[in-house]
Formats: structure tokens, sequence, C-alpha cells
């Protein structure tokens, strides 16, 4: 069943209230409070129309904020705060006016500033410069980024293709008539965490004899730190794929050489491959130095054991160092991104790329459907029939369908990106925007 405006309302309602998680419920600010659903309805409508207009032969797209302009002081602006620009009179808020303003409205830059009038329904104010900080949050970065309020905010970035957010804390994401629930997100997932715990566990060795070997102060990570840089390098890369606009298929094994790669494999005719040398071992030696840059700055000789989080190593925006590892790291995103653009996979391990312009080869008869998740964990799903896919989704099938190792992250043309693995007797599928990304710091 296809979900439009009207029914995207309810379910905006339902999720407006709920907090990030039980951790921090607590300690939220409440709400503030949505339209009426008849306003809400409207706007919504208002902004899937204008999804589905063109100006002068471009996409519209365009961010939009529905709260009193006083919210943002009119002496600040980016990258730390908000520029917000009224406009000498309030103009009307209809499809025909978000068309027009959406060139001059950078989509990553700024958004378009609406309020509720008592009489007049919703009228644009002006105009909020936001600065492109908070893209990092969904392409990866460790600057501080500023948060905008928890008020409405609706991003249209494509045809059909609205997300709704509370500031910038995704609700749901409406893609063509199907909701994609953040909650579905499977980096999130306990299987994704198990299945790269090997790498991780590698890293936090080589940390600790590291700080064994040396005689200054140096402090002590968990796993949650790597996960985090782990998942900043996938970010940037599945980023700069979606914005190549060409598509892509990536296949990731665990491990450092994993087995199925190690001779000739049935399955995949990999065309360019890798020697197995210093070289190849460069992405897991900038995770390695990122390490040893936080712990090293952040020790403490008055406290030997002190643990350090991905957030205190955000906070190291004047160690110079981090801004040249920052840059390596994009690098790297950028390397393993461009081998996509060759026709076949990019094959990797859990330290980085091994080879591309990978064939999957094999007869698809032996699979006719896989499961889409619901859900993080993948215990919720629908069953699709794969006749509806193109030809680089149903050969991730297959593969995945017969080595049941691999994971596989196939990147469209239009942006969408979808995960599969093999999980719980099936090819499983999580369907994710860019969107989702966000919220990781």
């Amino acid at each position: 069943m296809h979900v439009y405006p009207a029914e995207l309302v309810a379910l905006i309602n339902q999720k407006w209230h709920e907090p990030s998680s039980q951790e921090d419920a607590g300690s939220q600010p409440e709400a503030i409070p949505l339209p009426g659903k008849v306003a809400l309805e409207h706007l919504i409508s208002t902004c899937y129309q204008v999804s589905m207009m063109r100006e002068e032969t471009r996409p519209v797209t365009l961010r939009l904020i529905l709260v009193d302009p006083k919210v943002f002081p009119p002496d600040q602006g980016p990258p730390k705060g908000f520029l917000r620009l009224l406009f000498s009179s309030p103009r009307p808020f209809n499809e025909y006016e978000l068309r027009r303003l959406s060139p001059a409205v950078d989509f990553e830059r700024s958004l378009i500033g609406i309020e509720p009038h008592p009489e007049k329904g919703f009228q644009i104010w002006g105009i909020v410069n936001s600065g492109i900080r908070w893209l990092q949050e969904e392409r990866g970065g460790n600057k501080k980024t500023n948060q905008l309020p928890e008020v409405f905010v609706l991003h249209v970035t494509g045809p059909g293709m609205l997300t709704i957010c509370k500031g910038i804390k995704i609700i749901t994401t409406l893609n063509s008539g199907k909701l994609l629930d953040s909650a579905a997100n499977a980096f999130q997932s306990k299987w994704m965490n198990k299945l790269f715990a090997e790498e991780r566990e590698t890293l936090l060795g080589m940390h600790e004899i590291f700080r064994a070997s040396v005689l200054y102060p140096v402090a002590k990570i968990q796993e949650e730190f790597i996960e985090s840089l782990q998942f900043q390098l996938l970010k940037r890369i599945l980023s700069v794929t979606r914005m190549s606009r060409h598509g892509a298929t990536f296949i990731i094994f665990p491990g450092d050489n994993p087995a199925e790669l190690q001779g000739e494999n049935p399955q995949i005719l990999l065309k360019y491959k890798f020697q197995h040398d210093e070289a190849i071992q460069r992405q897991q030696s900038l995770m390695v130095r990122t390490i040893r840059l936080a712990a090293t700055a952040l020790g403490d000789i008055h406290h030997p054991d002190k643990v350090i989080t991905w957030k205190d190593y955000v906070e190291l925006r004047h160690e110079s160092a981090v801004y040249d590892l920052e840059e390596a790291l994009y690098e790297q995103a950028q390397f393993v991104a461009g081998l996509a653009a060759v026709d076949g996979a990019v094959v990797a391990s859990s330290r980085g790329a091994l080879g591309f312009g990978g064939m999957i080869i094999g007869s698809l008869d032996k699979l006719t459907e896989v499961a889409i998740a619901n859900d993080t964990e993948g215990k919720m799903v629908t069953l699709a029939k794969i006749e509806g896919y193109g030809s680089r989704h149903r050969s991730v099938y297959h593969l995945c369908n017969t080595i049941h190792n691999a994971m596989a992250i196939v990147v469209s043309q239009d942006g969408n990106i979808q995960l599969a693995k093999w999980r719980n007797g099936i090819v499983t599928c999580w369907d994710l925007t860019s969107q989702m990304f966000i919220g990781d710091i």
C-alpha cells in the first residue's frame, strides 16, 4: 500500500513526542506542538506537489522550517550559528512560491522559514542560512554541528521524496509512496556490531600495546569509539557515491583477508584485484593514527586509565593534526567511492578495498524473493519478489544467497541506498536513505 501526505500526518503525530532513546528521555525538552491535522496535511501536500515540479529543467529540492523567526538571534550565522533573514513583507505559502524560491535557497546551506497566520494560513517569513556543517552528520566529519531547535523541518529531496524531521532528528521519510523508517537502520543493529567485532578487537589490542610502549599518558578507548570511526568513513564513501549519481555496488566481507577471496571465487569475477601489501592497509592505518591522536591529546597523567569517547574527539578542533587526518580520511573515502565508477562491484574487507570491477556471476533461478526489513534486526519483514528490482540489486541478492558471510550495499542512480545480508534463513534487505545516518555524532 502506498502512503501519501494525508496518511503521513497520523504517523508524524504519533512519533513527534517520542524521545530519541530511553536513556535521554528525561533530559529532552518538551517538543514544540505541531499544527492541527488539517493545517499539517496542507503543509505536507504543498511540499509534495512542489517535489513533482521543475525549475528551469532542474528538479526542485529545498529544506523548510516551521518556526517563529524570533527563535534565531539576528546577530549570528554559520558555521556555529544560524543567519535568519526576514523578508520586508511575508510571501504566500504555496507550491509556486516555493518553486520560485528554491534556486536561491541552496538545499545544503539554507532553509525556507514559514509560520502560521491566524487568517492567511502559513506564510513564508524569510530564509535561514545554516551553513553545511549539519551535513557532516550524514557525510562524516569531526566538527561540532550547530543544532536546529526541535521544530518541524521538512526536506524535499526529489520527486515524491520528503523527509520529515524534528530539528535534525529524522521522524520518517516518504519515498515514492513508501515509508522508510529510521528505526530500520541496519547500521545500528546488533548483528552488524557482531559482524565486525573482530576488527574492533584487533584495533583495541593494537592500542593497548601502544599505550604500554610509551612513557607519556595515553587514554583508553572502547569499541564505541571505533564503531563511530568506522561509521564516519562509511558515511563519506556512500555520500560521495550518491552525489556522483552513477550508482554503485559495494561487497564487504568481515576480517582482513577473507577466505572467499583467497583463490578464484566462482561467484565473483574480480577484474582489478589489488596486491595484498602495506598499501592496502591504508584504511586501518588511518584509523590507528586517529585513535592514537585522540588518546594522546586527551591523556591525563593523573588519570592513567581515563576512557575517552567519540564526542571527546570531536572537541579536538584546535589540533592541527586532526585536520590532516580528516583530510586523509576524506581522500580515502573519495578514492574508494571513485572505484565504484567502473562497471562492477567494489569488493572490500573490514580494512579497506581489495579490488573493483567485480562481476557477480551465476544463475538467479534459485532465488525468487527477498525479505524487506521493517526493523533494525530484520525480525519483522515483508516478502518481495525480486523480479521488480534491477539487475544490480538482483545480482547482489544472488550473491548474498550463496555467500552468507558477504554484506552488500547498493547505491542507485537516484540516490537510494539498500543493504542486503543473509539473515534468519533468507536474503534480508534494509532500504536506507542518507538522512537515516544523521544523528550519529
